[in-house]
């Protein structure tokens, strides 16, 4: 369980462009919840996620994985109960590696490195066998440098990486915004496989509304800072794309946009 309590967050304390993003934000999200969330810029959304993450700090509030207090923890130990796939299919993997050695990196992720060969062979057959399950033919590529892969490749190999390790929360960071819209699709539906099959918890931020109506079991909305909307469980099911539509472009008006 992931509980955010109280959370203040302000950018830029003390100077003329100080904002203040979230003041007493809460949110819980139960294991095995798969949250949508959308909102439009400026609405906090990528904020909640780096401070998930310890990317960035708090003013206040609390942070609790599992009932652990980890508002102080560093991010890199945040991640060894943490994956996370960005908007950019060139975040998270080193381009001018191998898969197979970006497949190991992710594969050692929070363990400790000595003078032991980077690559574990016993290990490669494991590799391949997950990105088999991609059906995208990424097990006959091991050899081929990262940033020669498409984007869509990437994007699958990443979620792979992502997930090699055990871990507690999936964090989705548009994943899908910088593909093509077939791409798109066949990422979300890998996504949506992965999740499952390996029983996950998951937080997307997406622009994507489909997306958010058609995936997980929570859908929320955010607007400076603040949940206003949320649908779970047969209220979530019963949420349609133009439904939630109507409520985006009535705040945007309210916004004077």
């Amino acid at each position: 369980m992931l509980e955010l309590k109280n959370i203040v967050k302000i950018y830029n304390p003390g100077t003329i462009t100080e904002m203040c993003i979230f003041e007493g934000f809460n949110l819980t999200v139960a294991d095995g919840d798969f949250i949508s969330i959308v909102g439009s810029n400026g609405s906090g959304k990528t904020s909640l996620l780096n401070i998930i993450c310890g990317s960035i700090p708090v003013e206040g509030g609390e942070i609790l994985i599992n009932g652990e207090n980890v508002t102080r923890m560093k991010e890199f130990k945040r991640y060894e109960k943490i994956g996370r796939v960005y908007q950019n299919p060139a975040m998270g993997s080193c381009p001018n590696l191998t898969l197979l050695e970006n497949m190991a990196l992710a594969d050692n992720k929070g363990k400790k490195y000595g003078l032991k060969r980077g690559i574990n062979k016993a290990r490669k057959d494991y590799y391949r066998e997950q990105l088999s399950m991609l059906g995208l033919g990424l097990e006959d590529k091991l050899e081929v440098k990262m940033g020669n892969l498409s984007g869509g490749q990437r994007q699958a190999a990443a979620l792979v990486m992502a997930t090699l390790t055990p871990i507690d929360f999936l964090i989705l960071d548009e994943h899908t915004a910088a593909l093509d819209p077939k791409t798109a699709e066949t990422i979300m539906i890998l996504t949506d496989r992965i999740i499952r099959e390996k029983k996950l918890t998951a937080i997307m931020v997406t622009h994507n509304l489909r997306y958010a109506v058609e995936y997980g079991n929570r859908l929320i909305m955010m607007d400076k800072g603040h949940i206003v909307l949320e649908r779970a469980g047969s209220e979530k099911e019963a949420t349609t794309v133009n439904g939630v539509l109507h409520i985006f472009n009535e705040i945007s008006i309210e916004c004077g946009n």
